[in-house]
């Protein structure tokens, strides 16, 4: 059994308290590190849904996952995945829920999907699991099990931001979830050396003291400059070439070199 133990800012009710986009980058790391892929690319699904259990700021819970059965939102509609909490008998355990690869579903959606809930677990499961420990909650219908928290992945959408209609509580906790998704399934380092690999295959060239990265196409006609201030390109088949190295899709690249600064964060260029 796979367990990870994590700590990070959180109240003492065990919600996560004034986390940044580096505290999760750095929790995302040490997940890393405890599977023993730090120095990996691509992570895999059998990866992460090895996870059983997690010791999460002193609180302890198994993660029970399920990648073989559609999931459905409360109209019958499919979703892409789910994170729920769900007290049953004296078990203390989250479910993490993707559903399986289809027409719908392909191998990098359903990973960044698992590592979006993974999120949700990790930041989120400790406060349900706590609380429930110290008030366990009562079924007043008699319907059996009460569903004490669930939060869907209805789109891909929700893998990239977060809507501001949310109540801030839950925006919050999809922004976490989604930056842990980033850093997790590609980190700046990796992601740097692999930018090093691939660079010089397409006449990229990288240079520091200016904190720019040039290229010429092989037509030798096109210039090509990324940079903090000018960015002036209109090949972005490059991120085409990173995104097999770490089991994603180019657009999950481009908004990680957006994120870490390696492109400008107004996005690509018209």
């Amino acid at each position: 059994m796979s367990e990870i133990k994590l700590q990070y800012r959180h109240n003492h009710q065990c919600q996560p308290h004034y986390l940044n986009n580096a505290d999760i980058e750095r929790v995302a790391l040490e997940v890393r590190r405890q599977l023993g892929v730090s120095e990996r690319r691509a992570l895999t699904i059998q990866d992460l849904a090895g996870i059983e259990r997690l010791h999460v700021n002193g609180v302890e819970f198994d993660v029970w996952v399920d990648l073989e059965h559609p999931i459905h939102d409360n109209e019958q509609e499919p979703i892409l995945g789910l994170f729920e909490f769900t007290p049953e008998s004296s078990v203390d355990a989250v479910s993490v829920c993707v559903s399986p690869l289809g027409p719908n579903m392909s191998a990098e959606l359903q990973l960044s999907t698992f590592a979006h809930e993974l999120g949700h677990a990790i930041f989120d499961g400790p406060a349900l699991v706590a609380q429930h420990r110290n008030q366990p909650l009562v079924d007043l219908t008699g319907a059996g099990t009460v569903r004490a928290f669930r939060s869907v992945t209805e789109t891909t959408d929700q893998l990239n931001k977060a809507g501001q209609h949310l109540p801030s509580h839950i925006r919050f906790s999809e922004l976490r979830a989604n930056e842990f998704m980033g850093s997790l399934l590609v980190p700046r380092e990796v992601l740097w050396e692999a930018i090093m690999d691939e660079a010089p295959k397409h006449a990229l060239k990288i240079s520091y003291g200016e904190e720019t990265l040039f290229a010429e196409t092989l037509d030798g006609n096109k210039k090509i400059m990324w940079s903090p201030v000018t960015y002036e390109m209109d090949c972005w088949t490059f991120t085409r070439t990173l995104a097999p190295h770490f089991g994603v899709n180019p657009a999950f690249i481009d908004v990680r070199m957006m994120r870490y600064g390696i492109v400008p964060a107004d996005g690509k260029p018209n």
